[in-house]
């Protein structure tokens, strides 16, 4: 028979696995396409293309920021912008390893217009632990800008890479 201080010796000197909240790759780098459809005053149709880059804190919560090209309703024809934005993230495991709910709140300035606030919810899908897909079906964004604000419904699609 074993005395119990041999087995807490034991137990005190076995190794530790990793704590959950190491991240592997740390930096995150994304493709992003958004289309925006303007649901109040003026209906319009805006599409975002851009890059993301984002430190994950742990595997749950990220921050980091935004620049894409606006391609935007103009009073008489298409205008032309860059959104820069500063995001947060927070990621909801819905399994071990492969499937994400990405909640994620965004605030930016379109030059000539004024702020923008986007919150989002979506789903991530990790191919491997430097690849992952992440489809946003519905996001509101509020632009402001110098009549009113106005508020549009969007769809975003994201390829991030991690390094």
């Amino acid at each position: 028979m074993t005395p119990i201080f041999l087995l807490l010796a034991a137990q005190a000197t076995a190794p530790v696995s990793p704590p959950e909240r190491d991240v592997p790759r740390p930096l995150r780098l994304g493709l992003v396409s958004t289309s925006a459809f303007g649901m109040s005053h003026a209906r319009f149709f805006n599409q975002l293309v851009g890059g993301r880059l984002e430190y994950r804190f742990d595997s749950h919560f990220a921050f980091g920021g935004a620049l894409s090209y606006a391609n935007l309703k103009g009073k008489d024809e298409r205008a032309h912008n860059v959104l820069p934005e500063a995001t947060s993230a927070y990621r909801v495991a819905l399994d071990a390893r492969s499937f994400a709910v990405p909640l994620r709140l965004s605030l930016g300035y379109l030059p000539k217009n004024g702020p923008t606030l986007r919150v989002s919810a979506g789903l991530e899908l990790a191919f491997s632990d430097a690849l992952s897909l992440e489809l946003v079906p519905l996001e509101t964004m509020i632009w402001v800008t110098r009549e009113r604000p106005e508020v549009s419904l969007d769809a975003s699609l994201a390829l991030l890479v991690a390094f």
